[in-house]
C-alpha cells in the first residue's frame, strides 16, 4: 500500500536523504512521526526498517520490515531487504528461504535487480547474483555501477577476462570510478604491452578526487608497476596510498595489542585445564592466521575434497561468543573485562550455538571449512567449545607475510596494515599469541602449515592436512584451481591458477624500504627474518 498524502511522501523522501547524509538521530525522530501518523503505510515501515538498521537496532529493523510486508506482502523490495537483514542477523537459513523465492521473479526496475544481486551475493549465490546484475544492465545499460557489480561477480567466479571487460565498461561510463581501476589491475599480471600505468598516472593528476578513490588509484598503480618490475616506484605509490588510507582511519593499535596480551593472561594453562564442558561435533575445520598467508589456497585444496564444503569467511564464532559474554556482563564492558568474561561462559553452549548457526552453510557434507583468518584470536576458545574440530594455522615468512598484507587495500578490516611500524607491533603480538595457543592446544586438534611448504611441496602438504582432518587422499585436491565455485577473498584471481612460488620472495625487492618493519620484528623476538 502506498503512503497516502503528499505530506507523507515528503516526509519519506526527507528521511531517505537524512539516511544518505548519516543523520541517523534526525531520521529516527522523523520516522517515529511518520509511523505514528501513517501506521497503514507500508513504505513508512520500510524506511523505518532502514533507519533502525543504520541505528544498529537489528531486532527493530526486522520487526519493521515485517510490518511493511504485512501491509504489502508481494513487494519484492521489502522481501529483498528482509533477506538481507536476516543474513546479517545470522539467520541464514531463514534468509535463504526468502531470497530463493525472489530468483527468477520479474522485478519492477533495474535498481531492484541491482539490490537483489547484492543480496544474493551476501548468501554466496554468485551465479544468481550475476544474472540479477545482467538483468539490471539490460534495463539500464548506462549505469556504471551495475557493470562494476557484474565485474565483481565475474571475478569471484573466476571469469577474469569477462571481469576485465566489465571493469572497462564501468570505467568508460564513469572515468572517475576509481574502485573499478583497482579491481581491473588485480585481475591478471600486467605486462609491458598490455597495462594501464599511463592511464592510472593520468587519473592521479586529473581533477580532485575523494580520498578513498585517490588511495585506490595509488594501490592500483603500485600493483601494475610491481608486475612490470618497477619496484622502487611501485613502493613509492603503495606507501602514499597506505598513508592516505591511514590518515582517514580512527585506529588505536594499543587496543589490539592489549587485547591479545589480555587473552594470554586470561587463558593460562590453569584456566584452560579447568574448563571441561564442550560440544562434541567434529564437522568444522577452521583455517586461521593472518590474511594473505595462503589461507585461501589451503581452503580451495580442502574444498576440492568430496567430503568437505567451504563455508567461506564466517564471523559466526565471534558473534556467538559476544552474545554469550554479553548475556552475562551486559554491553558496557571494556575489552579486558570481555576477555575475562569469556573464561566464564558455558563452552558447550558456545559450541552448540556455533553448530546451529552454521547448519545452513555446510553444503550437506561431513565437514566444512570456516576460513576467517582472525579466528586465530579465538583458537583456544574454539578448541574448548569444539574439541573435535580441526584448526589449521597458516604461517608465512614474517617479512613476506607483512609485505603481502601491506600491499593489499582492504575494505574495512585489518586497520593495522597501513603503517609498517604498526604492522610490526601487531605481528609481534600475533606471534606471541599463537605461540601461547600452541602450548595449550593438543597437536591432534591444531596443526601448522607454512605457506612456503604449501606452494613448493603442494601434494605432500595436502596429504598431511587431509590426514590431520581424518580424510582419505583424493587426487582432485591437486586440481583446486579448476574449481568453478566462487571465491570472494582478495586472492580470488590468484587461486584460479596452480600453486606457484612467484610471491615467496617478492618482499626481497623492498628490503631497504621494509627495514623499519624488520627492526620492530627483530626487537620483538620474531624468528626467521632472513
Amino acid at each position: 500500500m502506498a503512503i497516502h498524502g503528499a505530506k507523507a511522501q515528503r516526509i519519506t523522501r526527507r528521511i531517505w536523504k537524512l539516511l544518505e547524509a548519516g543523520e541517523t538521530k534526525q531520521a529516527v525522530d522523523l520516522c517515529q512521526q511518520l509511523n505514528r501518523d501513517y501506521p497503514d503505510a507500508a513504505d513508512g515501515w520500510h524506511v523505518a526498517s532502514q533507519v533502525a538498521e543504520q541505528a544498529r537496532l537489528p531486532g527493530k529493523s526486522l520487526e519493521f520490515i515485517q510490518r511493511a510486508l504485512d501491509l504489502d506482502e508481494n513487494n519484492s523490495g521489502y522481501r529483498i531487504q528482509q533477506a538481507s537483514l536476516l543474513q546479517r542477523a545470522g539467520k541464514v537459513e531463514e534468509g535463504l528461504s526468502v531470497v530463493r523465492r525472489l530468483i527468477g521473479r520479474k522485478l519492477e526496475s533495474a535498481a531492484a535487480y541491482n539490490i537483489l544481486g547484492s543480496t544474493l551475493a551476501l548468501f554466496d549465490l554468485h551465479e544468481e547474483a550475476l544474472d540479477a546484475f545482467e538483468s539490471a544492465i539490460a534495463i539500464s545499460p548506462a549505469r556504471h555501477h551495475y557493470h562494476f557489480n557484474r565485474a565483481a561477480q565475474l571475478r569471484f567466479l573466476g571469469r577474469l577476462e569477462l571481469a576485465e571487460e566489465a571493469c572497462n565498461s564501468s570505467i568508460r561510463l564513469n572515468p572517475q570510478h576509481q574502485e573499478a581501476y583497482l579491481m581491473r589491475s588485480d585481475l591478471r599480471t600486467q605486462d609491458a604491452e598490455n597495462n594501464h600505468v599511463a592511464e592510472l598516472k593520468g587519473q592521479l593528476t586529473s581533477s580532485a578526487k575523494e580520498w578513498r578513490g585517490d588511495a585506490q588509484l595509488h594501490f592500483a598503480l603500485a600493483k601494475e608497476l610491481e608486475d612490470l618490475g618497477d619496484y622502487a616506484e611501485s613502493f613509492e605509490y603503495r606507501q602514499r596510498g597506505a598513508r592516505l588510507r591511514r590518515t582517514h582511519m580512527v585506529y588505536h593499535p594499543e587496543n589490539d595489542l592489549n587485547t591479545m596480551a589480555s587473552i594470554i593472561r586470561a587463558f593460562d594453562s590453569e584456566t584452560f585445564s579447568n574448563i571441561n564442558s564442550a560440544c562434541q561435533e567434529s564437522a568444522p575445520v577452521f583455517v586461521i592466521g593472518l590474511p594473505r598467508t595462503g589461507t585461501t589456497l589451503l581452503e580451495r585444496i580442502l574444498d576440492s575434497h568430496s567430503h568437505v564444503h567451504s563455508a567461506g569467511e564466517l564471523n559466526v564464532f565471534a558473534r556467538e561468543l559476544v552474545g554469550l559474554v554479553r548475556a552475562k556482563q551486559g554491553k558496557n564492558n571494556s575489552r579486558e573485562q570481555f576477555v575475562e568474561g569469556s573464561t566464564e561462559i558455558d563452552f558447550s553452549e558456545l559450541g552448540a550455538a556455533y553448530i546451529r548457526s552454521t547448519a545452513a552453510l555446510t553444503g550437506g557434507r561431513p565437514h566444512f571449512v570456516d576460513k576467517l583468518p582472525l579466528n586465530y584470536l579465538y583458537a583456544g576458545l574454539i578448541h574448548l567449545a569444539l574439541p573435535n574440530a580441526r584448526i589449521i594455522h597458516l604461517r608465512r615468512h614474517p617479512m613476506a607475510a607483512c609485505y603481502a598484507i601491506y600491499k593489499q587495500l582492504f575494505q574495512d578490516a585489518y586497520p593495522f596494515s597501513y603503517s609498517l611500524e604498526e604492522m610490526g607491533h601487531y605481528y609481534v603480538a600475533y606471534s606471541r599469541l599463537m605461540d601461547h595457543w600452541r602450548k595449550l592446544i593438543p597437536a591432534q586438534a591444531m596443526t601448522e602449515i607454512h605457506y612456503e611448504d604449501l606452494v613448493t611441496r603442494t601434494e605432500a602438504e595436502a596429504r598431511r592436512i587431509l590426514d590431520f582432518c581424518g580424510l582419505r587422499w583424493e587426487e582432485r585436491c591437486l586440481s583446486f584451481y579448476k574449481q568453478t565455485s566462487a571465491s570472494t577473498t582478495a586472492s580470488s584471481a590468484q587461486i584460479r591458477q596452480p600453486a606457484h612460488t612467484r610471491s615467496v620472495a617478492q618482499w626481497r625487492h623492498y628490503e631497504e624500504q621494509l627495514q623499519p618493519l624488520k627492526i620492530i620484528l627483530d626487537q620483538g623476538g620474531v624468528q626467521g627474518l632472513d
